[in-house]
């Protein structure tokens, strides 16, 4: 990158022209510069080192393609810039710096304005109702101090909020050796296209954990485009990501644009996956479109229809169903962007209630005098009573049933991607067993009768209009349906079980480790080969010494079997990302990349859905920094009574009042004053176990 002397000097006097602060490295033709320091923090970095949100890159120098404007910008208004300039003013002797008890009641002040303006976006609140808050709040006696209390002001403070917090995060995620990337674009018509991106790490108690990063502006929906967006968010940030990267996860949009492709070219080793959770949505929602199961889906609408526009009908098929010893019987949703677990609650919903609406669509077809009503409502019983509609609610049913509950697990921001390969190993011998006509249940009860006495066939206490020929249909087209419901999962799902990374995953599944001494030693050594010829670049631009793996994967078996023995896959892990790697040092490396595969994108689904309610709460036109911040705040964000406004305050501070805070007491949460035992919000960290709590020596 060519980056002119003159073009540096420009930046200075922009930011700051009172202040030599930014240094720079010319190189030897005396024209370019090829390095860039903070004079300030390089002095003063003894006293600003252990900022939370430290970090050592301008202190020691920044070159190559961080040699950008952003990057000094971002670096200006960082928390330890404003503190390294904080000081150099005192060291200065500014005078009319405010008196310790003054900056103490104004720092109070802020704190208060600051809780007020993050519970209004954590609730999702119109941003103007922080006014009226705050005016409130006055009313009863608080002290909120002279500053003027308006919408703009609410969001300046959670600009502040936002960027402390995102500091946090360009810190965790600089911190760890690996992530993967989480991206999705909106779908709004005439306006630019924004890509949301999320980031799947292991944070520091060892677990895998999905943040959002941020929004990005896109020019132009096209692979070119979009990559250099991806990659640009991150180093502009000084984040390396050629080698950090393990997985990419995006939305049908930019697969089809080519991006993972592309990545791929320059690091072959990159995970690349659709979601696994749209994939089979749209399997199973493929799967049953144009043929008879169509009219199965067709009455769940018109009973959900006929139930909910006319309400006093409800009633009496309730009673009906006490009477008749049915369980509650109570509308249920029948469409949805979920439509797996729509539909299969549509299925057990309708065979639970089957007797009851059967028997009052019958009540109602002899109490009406309508004949357009007696028309619908003869159409709908001589359905219901059908054998073809039962049979095919009944195949319905034992294909939604596992389905659901495989698409239930996967809307999980942590899936189990070992796990999901299994139960589509288990669903595929399920195909395999009906593909043979070995059926099980209520489907082969009604097909039995059928053949037995076709006049004499009860389902639900209902006589149905039974013909053997039907039944015999229906047996000779069950392959067909189980050939159509393979093809639709093998088209979305492909070989993902066969899939020799996602293979890997099989050595952290500590349940299926082998007991015999013999067998456990050579246990999981193909499938780490695998994974050390599948991650050889990027295992090699992080300096791990892969002729060690072997030996080190044989050391932790043993070392597991003496000392954590007793305790789960997810602790074992734990105790190795965060207080082993010095015994295992390259091993580290394996474990960690094998938890940073992107498997779901439901993150993003949340992400939007926020986007969509914070833009329709009369918040008007918002520009995309407020944007990410308060969606940041809305997916992410504690409890307002959890929150602590302590960083944002501080930087606020820096920035605009030219005083250094100091750190304040810990909050007292609103539930320290109840008698309910709240759920720790850092749960899982307690599950975090270390050697000398299951030694040996013990």
């Amino acid at each position: 990158m060519s980056l002119r002397v003159e073009t540096v000097k420009r930046w200075q006097v922009e930011l700051n022209p009172a202040q030599d602060w930014l240094q720079y490295e010319v190189g030897v033709d005396g024209c370019y510069v090829v390095r860039i320091q903070c004079g300030l923090c390089n002095k003063h970095k003894a006293k600003i080192k252990d900022l939370r949100n430290f970090s050592p890159a301008f202190v020691n120098g920044i070159e190559g393609a961080s040699l950008k404007k952003d990057n000094v910008k971002k670096h200006f208004q960082s928390e330890m810039h404003q503190k390294a300039a904080a000081l150099e003013k005192l060291s200065g002797n500014v005078p009319n710096l405010p008196s310790a008890l003054a900056q103490s009641i104004e720092e109070e002040h802020l704190t208060r304005l600051f809780d007020i303006a993050y519970t209004v976006a954590k609730l999702e609140l119109p941003l103007a109702k922080f006014s009226q808050i705050a005016k409130l709040e006055v009313r009863h006696g608080v002290d909120l101090g002279q500053m003027s209390l308006t919408e703009q002001k609410c969001k300046e403070f959670l600009e502040y909020i936002g960027r402390s917090t995102k500091v946090e995060l360009i810190r965790a995620i600089q911190e760890s050796p690996y992530f993967s990337v989480l991206v999705d674009g909106s779908a709004e018509t005439g306006a630019t296209e924004k890509g949301m991106i999320y980031v799947l790490y292991v944070d520091h108690t060892g677990l895998p954990c999905v943040r959002f990063f941020g929004f990005r502006e896109v020019e132009h929906v096209h692979a070119d485009c979009l990559k250099r967006t991806v990659l640009n968010a991150f180093l502009e940030e000084g984040i390396d990501i050629e080698r950090k990267l393990v997985g990419y996860l995006a939305d049908s949009v930019t697969v089809k644009a080519g991006v993972a492709s592309l990545l791929q070219n320059e690091m072959p080793y990159l995970i690349h996956m659709n979601c696994i959770s749209h994939r089979l949505e749209l399997a199973i929602k493929e799967m049953f479109q144009g043929t008879s199961f169509d009219d199965v889906t067709e009455m769940f609408l018109l009973l959900a229809r006929l139930y909910r526009t006319c309400p006093g009908r409800m009633p009496e098929l309730k009673s009906l169903s006490q009477i008749m010893q049915e369980g509650e019987i109570k509308s249920h949703q029948a469409e949805g962007t979920r439509w797996v677990q729509h539909k299969q609650g549509a299925t057990k919903a309708l065979l639970q209630a089957y007797p009851a609406v059967v028997c009052n669509l019958a009540n109602m077809l002899t109490q009406t005098v309508l004949p357009k009503e007696k028309s619908i409502f003869q159409e709908y019983l001589q359905t219901l009573r059908s054998l073809k509609f039962i049979l095919h609610l009944l195949f319905m049913s034992e294909m939604l049933e596992p389905l659901a509950k495989l698409s239930r697990s996967l809307q999980n921001s942590n899936v189990d991607l070992l796990d999901t390969a299994a139960l589509l190993q288990k669903f595929y011998v399920t195909l395999g067993r009906m593909n043979n006509g070995i059926l099980r249940g209520a489907l082969s009860e009604v097909l039995k009768h059928t053949e037995k006495d076709p006049q004499s066939v009860f389902f639900g206490g209902t006589r149905l209009q039974a013909d053997l020929e039907e039944a015999r249909a229906f047996k000779e087209k069950l392959p067909s349906y189980v050939a159509a419901v393979s093809d639709c999962i093998l088209q979305r799902f492909g070989s993902l079980h066969h899939m020799e990374p996602i293979q890997c995953l099989k050595i952290l599944e500590v349940d299926l480790w082998p007991e015999a001494q013999e067998d456990l030693e050579d246990y999981g050594t193909s499938e780490l080969q695998i994974f050390t010829g599948h991650f050889e670049k990027l295992l090699s631009l992080n300096h791990v010494d892969r002729t060690k793996l072997p030996e080190e994967w044989l050391q932790f078996k043993q070392f597991r079997k003496e000392n954590l023995s007793q305790v789960s896959s997810q602790q074992l892990w734990q105790n190795l990302l965060t207080s082993q790697q010095s015994r295992f040092p390259n091993l580290y490396h394996a474990i960690y990349i094998l938890h940073c595969f992107p498997v779901s994108s439901v993150v993003l689904e949340w992400g939007f859905s926020a986007v969509t309610r914070l833009k329709a709460n009369g918040r008007g036109k918002m520009s995309i920094n407020i944007l990410e911040y308060l969606t940041r705040i809305s997916v992410e964000g504690p409890e307002p009574d959890m929150f602590d406004p302590g960083p944002a305050v501080s930087l606020y501070c820096f920035e605009q009042m030219g005083f250094i805070t100091e750190p304040g007491f810990k909050r007292t949460p609103q539930y320290a004053f109840s008698d309910e035992e709240p759920e720790s919000p850092n749960k899982r960290q307690e599950v975090c176990f270390f050697e000398d709590q299951y030694s040996s020596d013990d």
